[in-house]
């Protein structure tokens, strides 16, 4: 058999994989602070509506003093940027000045693209939407576009109690509050919340698309033969829980198996056939990491 060596040179080879990374993640921070720029510019800013973060400072800013919002957002990313940068890793560091160079200049080439003002539920639903794939791409490779990120960096140096994610949220809602505030409307304030929600909701099942599984928990006396079936036929790991049951005061091993969604029928189908008894607990996993799953780079 012909032996054809797949890299000589390590150095190489890791340069390469670094090279195939940066270009990778440079697409999804391009894109996504397009869909960014494309989401206020288009649907937000027009309609008076905030989602918190710098970007939502910009929209109240040009309301009330017509300052383009890429100016905004990049000077006040600029002083965020300088006073949290300590608390990012190095390649961090770069990723998110990138983002936040990006998003300015999109949301002034974006600027002169047609608006949407027909109706505000759409509008903040459809902003939401964008925003939300926009932000999700960003933040799926580590990166970020600043804003509130880095506000919440530098309050949690005076709030260590408080998580930083609960801080991040906070400043948006007083963000989305004061645009309500200026613009001497509840309903701007409902439709910014709305945004806000939608926003959140598409960030964070675009960060765990694809990550997603199912644990399957099993109790049988017939685990032996289960667990064979699985390891030889599925070629699926299994691990095995020592587990006493406490009315019985019985000890037994219960078998903890982590499926994708889709193959869940047929492991359940094969365990019903060895064992109709068998007492099976199957829950939802957000996110698994190792062999046969996402691995970390």
């Amino acid at each position: 058999m012909l032996y054809i060596p797949i890299c000589q040179n390590r150095d190489f080879c890791n340069s390469m994989k670094s090279i195939k990374r940066f270009i990778f993640e440079f697409i999804f921070i391009t894109s996504g602070c397009f869909l960014l720029a494309v989401s206020i510019n288009v649907f937000l800013l027009p309609n008076n509506i905030s989602a918190g973060g710098i970007s939502s400072v910009g929209v109240i800013l040009f309301h009330l003093f017509k300052i383009r919002i890429s100016i905004t957002n990049l000077i006040f990313n600029a002083v965020l940027f300088f006073f949290g940068y300590k608390n990012l890793g190095r390649y961090a560091v770069v990723k998110t000045a990138l983002g936040t160079v990006l998003l300015s200049l999109f949301l002034e080439l974006s600027s002169g693209f047609p608006v949407y003002k027909e109706n505000q539920i759409i509008a903040a639903i459809s902003g939401g939407i964008l925003m939300g794939v926009g932000v999700g791409l960003v933040v799926k490779v580590d990166a970020s576009t600043g804003g509130s990120d880095f506000a919440g960096l530098i309050l949690k140096k005076f709030f260590g109690h408080i998580p930083l994610a609960r801080l991040i949220m906070i400043i948006d809602c007083a963000v989305v509050i004061l645009s309500g505030v200026v613009f001497k409307s509840f309903t701007i304030t409902f439709y910014s919340v709305m945004t806000l929600f939608v926003s959140s909701l598409i960030t964070d099942k675009l960060i765990t698309a694809g990550d997603e599984a199912k644990m399957i928990m099993i109790i049988s006396q017939k685990k032996d033969e289960i667990a064979e079936q699985i390891l030889v036929k599925y070629e699926r790991g299994i691990t095995g829980i020592h587990s006493v049951g406490m009315y019985s005061n019985s000890e037994t091993v219960m078998l903890m198996c982590i499926v994708a969604p889709k193959e869940l029928p047929k492991y359940l189908n094969m365990i019903k056939e060895i064992d109709k008894k068998a007492f099976i607990i199957i829950g939802n996993v957000n996110e698994v990491i190792g062999e046969g799953f996402k691995q970390i780079s």
